[in-house]
């Protein structure tokens, strides 16, 4: 009989250790996620990407160096151990501190002794990257805050088949369903997503799990209005709170003019960057699911310059009022 090694018994064991838990909240806060591998790793890290991807809809950037074009041009202008660095430094050339903290990357060895995927990880903590290595066999190579997921195994086939259904329990943990063979479409996706029977008949799932919130004169005190494209004011008092408990119930989605796309860069950052870096000044990021210019489907819209509309002719005499 084929050896597998007892694939279901090491990947219970995997799953339930105290290092699983750390790498899943690390996954679980992440938007940015880097998978690299080699051999046939690297076909692992590519599926795993792809899929990482999908099955969020869009919420997880998962990316893998997996074409044989990528690999090669980056090893022809350094070599072998150096290709995987090089890579992930111009993946993130544009990163800022923030979104560095918010990114991963994810290393997949067999024999614990891949240098590219070494060296990348070191080059990841080095630059304020969350790190994780699922590994066969251990490594003596120390990199601070490196997450390592030691499976044991003995075979290198092992190994890989383990490492990709580990993928698949990273998308169940941070929330998502992994979906039945035909069921995979975006809108099915959603439909196994979806916690709640209260959806009305032909509306969108996630028209109520989302709240949109507005930025300026909501979040933001925005006194001077638009001054000179900066944020430069302080939370309204009870903003925290207030984003705190919705998060516990809604997807929190930010909306805002300054997260344009024809908006021009202010301090060499784009309105949406700025945003996320004042949320995560005052602590407020890990309430917030999204920051978009678009207006999302929700199931409320807390924005200072609504009107509440009840029928026109009201809504005709709001408006010319407002105009005095």
């Amino acid at each position: 009989m084929f050896d597998i090694e007892n694939l279901e018994e090491k990947f219970n064991k995997t799953v339930n250790s105290s290092e699983w838990k750390e790498f899943q909240d690390k996954f679980n806060m992440c938007d940015d996620i880097y998978v690299l591998g080699h051999g046939g790793n690297l076909a692992i890290a590519d599926h795993t990407a792809v899929d990482i991807t999908r099955l969020s809809n869009g919420q997880k950037n998962a990316i893998s160096p997996g074409s044989g074009v990528v690999a090669t041009s980056f090893i022809n202008d350094s070599n072998f151990d150096q290709w995987m660095v090089n890579w992930l430094s111009c993946r993130t050339a544009v990163r800022n501190p923030s979104q560095m903290k918010r990114s991963l990357v994810y290393g997949i060895s067999s024999s614990g002794k891949s240098n590219d995927v070494i060296k990348a990880l070191q080059w990841a903590s080095d630059n304020g990257m969350q790190t994780a290595l699922v590994t066969g066999h251990p490594i003596s190579t120390k990199i601070p805050n490196l997450t390592t997921i030691l499976l044991e195994t003995k075979y290198y086939h092992t190994c890989e088949v383990l490492t990709l259904l580990l993928q698949y329990q990273l998308t169940h943990g941070s929330g998502r369903e992994c979906p039945p063979i035909g069921k995979n479409s975006p809108e099915e996706l959603e439909k196994l997503n979806w916690k709640s029977n209260s959806v009305r008949m032909y509306a969108f799932p996630d028209e109520n799990i989302n709240i949109g919130v507005d930025f300026d004169g909501v979040i933001h005190k925005n006194t001077k209005g638009f001054y000179d494209g900066t944020i430069y004011d302080e939370p309204i008092d009870g903003s925290y709170e207030a984003l705190e408990k919705l998060s516990k119930e809604y997807n929190v989605i930010v909306y805002t003019c300054k997260a344009k796309p024809d908006r021009g860069l202010v301090n060499g950052k784009t309105g949406i960057e700025l945003i996320w870096e004042w949320l995560e000044k005052y602590d407020m990021d890990s309430f917030v699911t999204k920051v978009t210019a678009e207006k999302p489907r929700a199931v409320a819209y807390i924005d200072d310059k609504g009107i509440k509309f009840n029928n026109w002719e009201d809504t005709l005499k709001e408006i010319l009022y407002l105009r005095g």
